[in-house]
């Protein structure tokens, strides 16, 4: 089954089928594939070496056109693959913001952001060769690309001696208890003893358990971002509003214009009222002369 997975021709086929269900098509004119065995190494590809057991991992950084596109097109690739994503991580990071006026009440915000996405992903060990070579579609600029392979061949051999190793001294435990134990205290303290043989018996056990689990899926790091964007905002000017306010001269113009206008607006007034004004005038006039007659001489 091992061989068949790693099959240039299958793994292309594969690969082209992934690709092009999420419209990430080799021949996108958005993209430029980069050679997918810049993305290969040797200790990627699974051996049929029984005498070693070898953890393989994979730690990429890399631009891409799209951050978001390619997120969700790498996890679908993976998921093809018959892996899983661990952990992702999909976020914006603000390099610069900073605003400017462009009017009494108005200023531009201007923010300019990297958008980015930190994943662990793991895949069949069998895979993780044509799962990388195929990452290298998305690649706009490799940062770098490390790969590797820790023969664990021996970690496993000492936690299975450990197993062995506290088996048999809780096996002896037991049988001195079952023998010669005589006060409760004593019978306490050695079942004690075996409880803590056994935790350690356990912890080998789950040891071995992770590293077989690390084995059979390698894990693979990635850490992919976008060339830097901008996005522009217009924002009310509320704190800075008193620094937009007119000088003196400006205020003065102001000022006699307003009086020029409210000038004509009075001799308009006048113009519009004149009978009135003239009846007015006649009696006050006529009045006059009435009180001044009237006065002795």
């Amino acid at each position: 089954m091992e061989a068949d997975l790693d099959q240039p021709a299958s793994d292309g086929e594969f690969l082209s089928e992934g690709l092009a269900a999420n419209g990430w098509a080799a021949s996108s004119d958005s993209m430029q594939p980069m050679n997918p065995k810049v993305m290969s190494s040797s200790a990627a590809r699974a051996t049929g070496d029984s005498t070693r057991r070898f953890i393989r991992t994979a730690d990429l950084r890399f631009r891409v056109k799209d951050a978001v596109e390619a997120t969700y097109a790498i996890e679908e690739l993976i998921a093809r693959f018959g892996g899983f994503v661990e952990h992702t991580q999909l976020s914006s990071h603000v390099d610069n913001r900073y605003t400017t006026p462009v009017s009494a009440d108005s200023v531009l915000e201007t923010t300019r952001f990297t958008v980015v996405n930190q994943a662990t992903l793991r895949v069949p060990v069998a895979r993780l060769d044509t799962a990388l070579k195929s990452l290298a579609r998305f690649v706009d600029f490799l940062d770098h690309r490390t790969v590797k392979a820790d023969d664990v061949k021996l970690m496993l051999l000492a936690n299975r001696m450990t197993q062995r190793r506290v088996a048999r001294h809780t096996e002896r435990m037991e049988e001195a208890i079952d023998e010669q134990g005589k006060k409760l205290r004593d019978v306490v303290e050695a079942q004690e003893s075996v409880l803590r043989r056994q935790e350690q018996a356990d912890e080998a056990l789950l040891s071995n358990a992770r590293l077989e689990d690390r084995i059979a899926f390698s894990t693979i790091t990635l850490d992919i971002y976008q060339r830097q964007s901008v996005r522009h905002e217009m924002l009310a000017n509320e704190r800075n509003i008193e620094r937009y306010e007119p000088g003196f001269f400006s205020k003065l113009g102001t000022a006699l214009a307003e009086g020029w206008r409210m000038l004509l607006r009075f001799v308009l007034f006048l113009a519009g009222n004149w009978s009135i004004i003239l009846l007015v005038a006649g009696v006050f006039l006529l009045l006059r002369r009435l009180f001044r007659a009237k006065q002795p001489s």
